[in-house]
């Protein structure tokens, strides 16, 4: 990958980190294109920009506060791979913080698939 490749990479998954930590799915959705695809961990697929911001929306109110921390990235024509900690604060203030990884793929500066990689399981234990 070249240098300027992975700059590219690195700024734009610093951008959409930055929005999904500042919790305002609006803010996450304007990363995303119409009719993306968006899965999270074992979820089923959502279709549509507004129905992904609604499930990212109904997550994190779940959450007292998210923080990703990127620790590596890779972009390929117009892939984007990431290896994350993700930092989950519940809402008795308590916090997991666990490994994951997103796939996007990336048109135009939008994302249109979204995967994220994850086992959200102890963060909410039975």
């Amino acid at each position: 990958m070249s240098t300027q490749a992975h700059t590219a990479a690195l700024e734009f998954a610093t951008e959409v980190y930055k929005a999904v930590d500042s919790m305002d799915e609006q803010r996450l959705a304007s990363f995303l294109t119409e009719k993306c695809t968006f899965v999270y961990a074992n979820s089923d697929p959502v279709i549509g920009r507004a129905n992904a911001a609604a499930s990212s929306k109904r997550f994190l109110d779940l959450l007292a506060a998210i923080k990703h921390e990127l620790l590596e990235v890779w972009g390929l024509d117009d892939v984007i791979v990431s290896r994350i900690r993700v930092t989950y604060t519940r809402k008795d203030g308590s916090t997991l913080t666990i490994p994951a990884a997103t796939i996007w793929r990336v048109s135009d500066r939008k994302i249109d698939q979204y995967r994220i990689y994850v086992d959200i399981g102890p963060l909410f234990p039975h």
